[in-house]
């Protein structure tokens, strides 16, 4: 009798373990291309720098209600400044100091043609956007210590 109850105890615990076990959720069609994008699977490399300029271009004028001339000239700049920056960052390599007087040049000529292209009121909303995405997660930069109870 208490061979068969143990027999029957170690039979529930094989079955049980099997049926715990995770199965994997096949995606088809839109799902997994969506899901693939939204991973970026599949998008090994460097990325096409027209591309992110568009992108770019095209969340600005959304953000800040850019007109067509406006999201335009954005979108040459912006394609302009990814340009030099990968020059820059192949001429350099991983010696990041010794680039970096020149990316800061690039950077605040790229910060006073976009003052020309927007209006001042544009310019403050992006300056906003861009400190608030900035501190964005980390307490602008600043980790706060737990106080102990």
């Amino acid at each position: 009798m208490k061979k068969n109850l143990f027999l029957l105890a170690a039979l529930a615990f094989a079955t049980a373990g099997t049926s715990f076990a995770q199965t994997a959720v096949q995606t088809t069609g839109t799902d997994a291309n969506q899901t693939a994008r939204h991973y970026n699977k599949g998008q090994h490399g460097p990325k096409d720098p027209a591309k992110m300029a568009d992108h770019r271009a095209g969340k600005m004028a959304k953000e800040l209600g850019l007109n067509a001339d406006q999201e335009a000239k954005v979108e040459q700049l912006m394609l302009a400044r990814q340009q030099e920056m990968t020059a820059l960052k192949t001429k350099y390599g991983t010696d990041k100091k010794a680039g970096r007087p020149e990316m800061k040049a690039a950077h605040d000529r790229y910060q006073a043609q976009i003052k020309t292209i927007l209006t001042p009121e544009q310019y403050a909303k992006m300056d906003k956007m861009k400190a608030e995405h900035h501190g964005h997660g980390r307490d602008g930069g600043k980790m706060k210590m737990k106080a102990k109870a």
